[in-house]
């Protein structure tokens, strides 16, 4: 029988909500649409000769808003950490 995974007892505290939510808003920097021209460039080079990367060439605009999405995202979740890990601060009570 394979064993099973259980979650952590404990809720991250605050510390550890502020590190995801800059790992999440430097990584957002990544697909920042302000460097759209160099991501775009770099993932079809890392990725020509396969069915995605002849999608990125093909469809600029599409991978673009697709490449934005991406970033709104990253960064809201990130965001959203560095928040949860302030209410946490906040709430903390020695």
């Amino acid at each position: 029988m394979a064993p099973t995974v259980s979650e952590c007892p404990l809720p991250p505290n605050a510390r550890q909500l502020e590190n995801k939510g800059w790992v999440w808003v430097f990584g957002a920097f990544v697909f920042c649409p302000c460097h759209l021209p160099f991501t775009l460039g770099l993932l079809a080079t890392v990725l020509s000769g396969t069915i995605v990367g002849a999608l990125l060439h093909n469809h600029p605009y599409l991978s673009g808003a697709a490449i934005t999405v991406v970033w709104v995202a990253a960064t809201w979740r990130g965001i959203a950490y560095l928040r949860s890990a302030g209410v946490r601060l906040r709430s903390f009570k020695p």
